[in-house]
């Protein structure tokens, strides 16, 4: 899981000053601009760039829920099904590639007083440098891309897929959608000047990140199901909150269920209803036994926090997903059953995601230095392979003010399936097929007492 996140990270951390030479320090309207540009790349591109990965992981977790629609009306004693159960999800090409964007504004007047404020003295008095200059930058380039001066790419790679994707963004091309704005014109030379400048240090080159080219996802969940009462069968899934190392962190998972039998209620089914299930595994001929219907809900969540990177971005996830299951299925002995049904799910994600400016941009800015060894070479960390950098206060204090970016990605998925199931005494085997926006097989083996 870290480094599907460590990807994801570098929406947050895309450098704007890469062609800057600075100073040991930088001001404070450049750290300022540096960080409205991230949150704002961040915003724009990360859903579609991460909600690939969390529709596959999310929708193949989401299933294995049965391999039988029967369901006895009453039994004398409740009985147990512990079960252990493997999905495989496999990623289509569609959800490999998005559409890139940039944060892009259209020039609004009205908009100038929320960082020019004219007194007597200077017409032209500026009260927010950095929003200033961030927002005509944001203008320029939206003028830009309209008039065709520069042109975004098609696609890019999200985090499934495996593409070099680059966004250009000439000087020329952006000096002169600058020099077409009107109010641009209106304003004394050495503002001119300070825009101007602005845009000449942005890097003309914005590399967009590959993915993992990842074609598979694989989930393995514990199950139990309770029965019956009424012709209802409880379900439970659960991992406690534990902590499943630096790739994961703490991590936990837990699902609720119930499935109720609905041929229970057809006068040509009613018989077998009160059979016990060992009865009713005792069937052996197809003409025996009966067609199987049962619908299902199940309620899931997932919590999962960690820190990611070098510079620990706090990732805070919860997911609450919804699953409706119709369920069919039919015996043909009393060692085989075949099973069916159509799955509606409902996926529901809020992540909070907390972060720095990265340490490479924070050295530029003169906020953090790099660790020297002895002899002045860069110390690098071997578990990571990535430089140790320091904060000294006061010379080097780090980024004092990180950022809280929210993310909520929505889904709704429908499934077909269609499976075995082998019956050996209080032992199952099962394999079925999913069919939905992308494919995933499922099995398990579980164990009835």
């Amino acid at each position: 899981m870290k480094k599907y996140l460590l990807l994801f990270a570098f929406i947050l951390f895309l450098c704007i000053f890469n062609n800057i030479e600075l100073k040991a320090k930088a001001d404070s309207t450049t750290i300022n601009i540096v960080r409205m540009f991230s949150k704002d790349i961040f915003e724009t591109n990360g859903t579609p760039y991460l909600k690939p990965m969390v529709q596959s992981m999310n929708a193949t977790s989401n299933s294995r829920f049965f391999n039988s629609a029967y369901v006895p009306k009453k039994v004398k004693k409740p009985y147990f099904k512990v079960s252990l159960n493997g999905m495989i999800g496999f990623v289509p090409q569609s959800y490999k590639t998005y559409s890139p964007s940039l944060p892009l504004e259209p020039f609004d007047f009205n908009k100038l007083g929320q960082f020019i404020e004219p007194t007597l003295e200077n017409p032209f008095h500026i009260k927010d440098t950095a929003g200033l200059a961030y927002y005509a930058f944001k203008t320029v380039i939206d003028n830009a891309v309209k008039k065709g001066y520069v042109s975004l790419p098609k696609s890019s790679t999200t985090i499934l897929g495996n593409q070099n994707t680059s966004i250009y963004l000439p000087h020329d091309a952006l000096i002169k959608s600058l020099n077409e704005n009107q109010a641009f014109q209106l304003l004394p030379p050495n503002l001119q000047d300070t825009l101007q400048k602005y845009i000449n240090q942005f890097p003309e080159n914005f590399d967009l990140p590959t993915g993992l080219n990842m074609n598979t996802f694989f989930v393995g969940i514990p199950q139990v199901e309770i029965g019956s009462l009424y012709g209802t069968e409880a379900l439970i899934r659960f991992i406690p909150p534990i902590n499943m190392g630096e790739n994961i962190g703490d991590f936990a998972f837990w699902g609720l269920g119930l499935k109720h039998s609905i041929s229970q209620y057809f006068t040509k089914y009613k018989r077998y209803a009160e059979l016990s299930i060992d009865e009713y595994d005792s069937l052996r001929s197809l003409e025996e036994t009966p067609l199987d219907l049962a619908v299902q809900i199940v309620y899931q969540g997932t919590y999962m926090k960690n820190k990611i990177g070098v510079t620990n971005a706090e990732l805070e996830a919860n997911a609450n997903m919804f699953n409706f299951n119709l369920q069919l299925s039919k015996k043909f002995n009393k060692f085989f059953e075949i099973y069916g049904g159509y799955s509606l799910e409902s996926i529901h994600i809020n992540a909070d995601y907390k972060y720095v400016i990265p340490w490479d941009l924070q050295i530029k800015l003169g906020l953090v230095t790099e660790k020297l060894d002895d002899k002045g070479n860069v110390v690098i960390d071997p578990a990571t392979n990535w430089p140790i950098y320091e904060t000294r206060p006061p010379d080097y204090p780090g980024d004092l003010y990180p950022q809280t970016s929210i993310v909520k990605l929505n889904d709704l998925n429908h499934k077909i399936i269609l499976g075995a199931n082998f019956i050996i005494n209080k032992f199952n085997i099962y394999l079925d097929f999913n069919y939905s926006k992308f494919s995933i097989f499922t099995g398990g083996v579980s164990y009835r007492f």
